[in-house]
């Protein structure tokens, strides 16, 4: 836990020295660590047995911008969204319709950019480097802290749960700089932190406003997040009302 002066030290931090700044990773439960998913631009090496030589028929394949990576002989398969051991349950599953007793091995051989995207009314939008234990507060110091206007009791946290679809929850940073809550919010790779201009009333209504307006620019523009066909977007809360 951190005290109310320690966090409002932590958003006057220029961004080089946030990124000094990053907590020791060394004696931490890692068993915390969400599973790694698989997003676009990863390098992945698909293993799918031994050749008839004996030796291993293995693949490096570069992860395309629409999610997916083609297997020989069953063809394009999904693999953004997916753990590595997802991806290999399904590429197992479906060369068992040609091949007896397949196996498959799935190595994360090269992963993309690893980075939070901080937008709105903060100093410098843009990404921030993403160790495994970053949180909301850590993202926005990494950006420079909030500007003036900034509206700290409707921080939106934007987080891609699977390959289609999204969870969106509203932060109440205030009550943080406040002292009145004292468990920052962890984020994941890729996720987006969206800090508005003004507070707002109804999350599920400005959700709706907010992927009909920059869905596109969100799909194109912020690396990760090239999935944008979303199915569903859950509206979730992480602090009460």
């Amino acid at each position: 836990m951190l005290s109310c002066l320690a966090l409002l030290a932590a958003l006057c931090v220029p961004p080089a020295m946030a990124a000094e700044a990053e907590p020791d990773t060394v004696g931490m439960d890692w068993s915390r660590v969400s599973e790694y998913r698989i997003v676009p631009g990863d390098r992945l090496s698909v293993n799918v047995g031994p050749k008839a030589d004996g030796t291993d028929n293995v693949h490096e394949i570069t992860v395309r911008p629409d999610g997916r990576i083609t297997v020989y002989p069953v063809g394009d398969v999904v693999a953004a969204g997916l753990t590595p051991m997802e991806l290999q349950k399904s590429i197992t599953s479906l060369l068992s319709a040609d091949f007896r007793s397949p196996r498959v091995t799935i190595e994360l051989v090269a992963a993309a950019g690893n980075m939070v995207h901080v937008l709105g009314r903060v100093e410098h939008p843009g990404p921030v480097p993403a160790g495994p234990f970053i949180t909301v507060m850590q993202a926005v110091a990494g950006v420079g802290g909030f500007k003036d206007d900034a509206a700290r009791n409707s921080v939106i946290v934007i987080h891609r749960d699977g390959a289609h679809s999204v969870r969106v929850a509203r932060v109440r940073m205030d009550r943080l700089l406040k002292g009145e809550e004292f468990v920052d919010v962890p984020l994941s790779r890729f996720d987006i932190v969206y800090v508005p201009r003004s507070s707002i009333g109804n999350l599920s209504v400005f959700v709706t406003q907010l992927f009909g307006s920059v869905g596109p620019a969100l799909g194109s523009g912020l690396q990760g997040w090239e999935l944008f066909n979303l199915d569903r977007v859950f509206v979730t809360r992480v602090v009460k009302e």
